[in-house]
């Protein structure tokens, strides 16, 4: 099992690492990496639903891929909208923590929308009481939980430095990656003493630590490699070692949220979609959490 986490865990950056090299290409318009978010967090937001079918809240499936769809285009369209108005050549986030914020309207609005649009979707539905509070409750669950969180995916492919997002997205990848591998591979050869064993029993103190500091090494490697071999300002090593550190602990939180989810939901695994993970959301968890604290570290430390 610890093997083949390891192997999987190295294709899928490898895989990633090749899509966004490929995707730098198609500047300004980054299809594939659009394409690939919106993929994986329509499987993320499948297996959620089935998680969640089988507990009081009853999610709609329709309502809840409309909903993901329609924050999903407010991400994209209006970087779209701006280059073929401007014809300007490179289209992103002017750097700074309130344009940073401020890009994040769109997908805020959709998803007030997306609310709106669920309680009147489950009023037409309506037969009997006690089911139709539940049901809008785990639609908003999962187009917030899979939605919401994964749009800081998507928007940090449009910041503009650093290549474009390329930087800032191997950062991120990287280190929430890198907590995760380094958390379970810790964690199975020397872990003794249990993180939080009401919510994820087989999660150890010694995983942690080892996440940590795989999340601190990877971190560290990210800001060598853009530094010394593609020749562009990243975070600085005292910035990469507090984002490495930050995220490290985010993304594990992440983790053992989705734990609960699916301790709560009687279930060990989302799906049996990716070999040693589990299922795509099984992949996504640390990278959900830990996009928005990445998004944000990066407006405030970012070039």
């Amino acid at each position: 099992m610890l093997r083949t986490r390891v192997v999987s865990a190295v294709l899928i950056v490898a895989a990633l690492v090749l899509l966004l090299y490929v995707d730098q290409w198609l500047a300004p318009w980054f299809p594939l990496w659009f394409a690939l978010c919106a993929l994986a967090m329509g499987a993320a937001a499948r297996e959620l639903i089935a998680l969640l079918d089988g507990s009081p809240l009853r999610p709609s499936g329709a309502v809840a891929a409309g909903g993901l769809l329609a924050i999903l285009a407010a991400d994209w369209l209006p970087h779209v909208t701006r280059i073929c108005q401007t014809a300007e050549p490179i289209s992103g986030i002017v750097h700074g923590p309130d344009a940073a914020i401020a890009v994040l309207a769109w997908p805020f609005l959709s998803f007030t929308a997306v609310v709106m649009a669920t309680f009147v979707a489950e009023s037409l539905r309506f037969e009997a009481p006690g089911r139709s509070v539940a049901a809008v409750a785990g639609t908003v669950l999962v187009v917030a939980y899979v939605g919401l969180l994964g749009s800081f995916l998507v928007q940090m492919r449009w910041l503009e430095g650093c290549r474009h997002g390329l930087v800032p997205l191997a950062f991120l990848i990287a280190t929430a990656k890198g907590a995760d591998v380094g958390a379970y591979t810790v964690g199975r050869l020397a872990g003794r003493r249990k993180l939080w064993p009401a919510i994820s029993p087989n999660k150890t103190v010694e995983g942690a630590a080892g996440g940590l500091a795989f999340a601190l090494a990877a971190a560290l490697l990210v800001e060598w490699v853009a530094v010394n071999r593609i020749g562009v300002t990243a975070l600085g090593w005292a910035g990469a070692a507090l984002f490495g550190l930050v995220i490290g602990v985010v993304a594990q939180v992440g983790d053992l949220m989705e734990s609960m989810i699916k301790r709560d939901c009687g279930r060990k695994d989302a799906s049996a979609a990716v070999p040693g993970f589990g299922g795509v959301l099984d992949v996504l968890d640390s990278l959900l959490f830990a996009a928005p604290v990445a998004y944000g570290l990066w407006a405030w430390m970012g070039p």
